[in-house]
């Protein structure tokens, strides 16, 4: 197996996982009867939570770049303004 292919099927396998644990948790929380109201809010809780977790652990293995967010300015020589 291709190693980034690994590496993009173990991230979307810990996705999946985060999703139903969130949902899991969710439908514990939520009493019954539940609405479709309640149905949203739980699948956009984990849905919210799934990205997060995907964003995060995209920003600390895959894009190892220190200028993620912001670019570093060039030190300007002194007495220039």
């Amino acid at each position: 197996m291709n190693s980034a292919l690994g590496r993009t099927l173990t991230l979307a396998g810990a996705a999946v996982i985060v999703f139903g644990v969130t949902v899991a948790i969710g439908m514990k929380l939520v009493p019954p009867p539940r609405t479709e109201s309640d149905y949203l809010v739980i699948g956009s809780v984990a849905t919210f939570l799934s990205l997060i977790v995907l964003f995060a652990v995209l920003l600390t293995t895959w894009l190892k770049a220190p200028e993620v967010f912001f670019k570093k300015r060039p030190k300007r020589p002194a007495g220039e303004e």
